[in-house]
């Protein structure tokens, strides 16, 4: 295909991202809430509310969705396997200097505050080291920053994009559309296997699990239906619909008129919707129930609709753009700032000010409510110090970086003729 056919920004992927971050946070805050004593309007959207965990998946389809690009870009356009250097600095710039200084702060935090921690040093070198999800003792890397559990399953997707990327690319070597797609569900069915097998060997005992036992037993609770294997089936559904996104870039004509008329409006809007309604019906049903090998977030059902309005929305002609309003593109700038920093803020609050603000703890809805409202404030507040103090001035100094690496190059290269 011709890159030049493929904008540089996609639009609808930052709204589905801010919404993703938002959820996670209502998640969190909405576990606040005593849901027996409020009305039954209020329970029923509470109940919805708390399945807003799901925004986890969210983020492993769209990092799929978007890191797979440049390779779909490639294969389909009769390029070359992607640099990986590039590959391996760009997700390292992304990743690392936001996650250690949270991850350090929690750190430092369960010191001061003298929280005990199992397995402390265990979970420390595992969680610096993204190998955390790989056992329930250290799942959790942070006993008091619970939501950085699932940055060692994005690592190991990450990792496990390029290798399978490369065989595509080295094993199919007649280029189609239709090709890719069917190696790609191979892979899919190859992960759904290997995942059956974590199951039959890997499933933990009974002891102490369940999350009345703390973290790590509810960590225990969670494994194996939560592990890095199985996550990346969700992972690559985003693969797939990066690629039917990049497709239909090269379909001028007929996505053109379908485009014109509406079509992927109608597309995009519809999967957005019968996500939400899909979750409002999952609202009283048991987290490892409807979904294929007891894996979370309803899969493939719940990650298959989030893929279908994100591979349709950068076709779109207003739904895209009505997702990328203004505040969406800033919660989705800083929304690794506020996923890794929210729930410290939680327990900040909890501790320095509001002492009811724990689980089902506080009665008073318009208590709870105003004081979410505080919780929600700082952590936008906390996570654009994170953006432009930590995570940009990196960013910036990467792209400078490889901005410069073919200059060197090309002097490298005249020096040596």
């Amino acid at each position: 295909m011709d890159n030049r056919l493929m904008p540089s920004y996609l639009s609808g992927a930052d709204g589905i991202r801010a919404i993703a971050c938002l959820a996670v946070v209502f998640h969190h805050l909405t576990q606040r809430l005593t849901m027996d004593l409020q009305t039954p309007f209020v329970q029923q959207s509470q109940a919805f509310f708390l399945l807003g965990n799901a925004g986890v998946s969210v983020f492993f389809v769209l990092s799929g969705f978007l890191l797979a690009l440049p390779f779909w870009k490639s294969y389909l356009g009769n390029g070359g396997f992607p640099n990986m250097k590039h590959y391996v600095f760009r997700r390292a710039v992304r990743i690392v200097p936001g996650f250690y200084v949270a991850f350090i702060v929690s750190i430092l935090l369960a010191y001061f505050w003298q929280v005990q921690t199992d397995y402390h040093w265990l979970r420390i070198i595992t969680g610096f080291t993204f190998t955390s999800g790989f056992h329930y003792t250290t799942l959790f890397p942070s006993e008091l920053n619970g939501p950085l559990w699932s940055i060692s399953f994005e690592v190991f997707s990450y990792l496990l994009l390029p290798i399978f990327m490369l065989g595509l690319f080295y094993l199919v070597k007649i280029r189609t559309f239709s090709k890719a797609l069917l190696y790609w569900f191979g892979v899919i069915v190859f992960i759904l296997i290997i995942n059956q097998g974590v199951h039959s060997f890997f499933t933990p005992n009974e002891v102490e699990r369940g999350w009345e036992f703390g973290l790590i037993g509810g960590a225990k609770y969670w494994m194996p239906n939560y592990n890095p294997v199985g996550f990346f089936g969700q992972f690559a559904i985003g693969i797939i619909a990066s690629a039917v996104t990049v497709n239909l870039f090269t379909k001028t004509e007929r996505v053109q008129r379908f485009k014109q008329k509406g079509g992927f409006d109608v597309i995009s809007t519809l999967s957005l919707l019968c996500t939400l309604v899909f979750i409002f019906q999952m609202r009283h049903i048991g987290e490892f129930t409807v979904s294929f090998q007891s894996q979370p977030y309803y899969f493939p059902i719940f990650p298959i609709l989030v893929a279908s309005a994100l591979c349709t929305a950068p076709h779109s002609r207003w739904f895209g753009k009505m997702l990328d309003n203004s505040l969406f593109r800033f919660t989705a700038k800083v929304s690794f700032g506020i996923y890794i920093w929210h729930y410290l803020v939680i327990l900040s609050v909890e501790r320095y000010w509001q002492p009811d603000f724990v689980y089902m703890g506080l009665a008073d809805f318009n208590t709870w409510l105003g004081v979410s409202f505080v919780v929600l404030i700082i952590s936008y507040g906390v996570a654009t110090l994170s953006f432009y103090f930590v995570e940009k001035p990196v960013l910036d100094w990467a792209q400078n970086k490889e901005r410069s690496l073919p200059k060197q190059e090309e002097s490298k290269v005249r020096k040596e003729a």
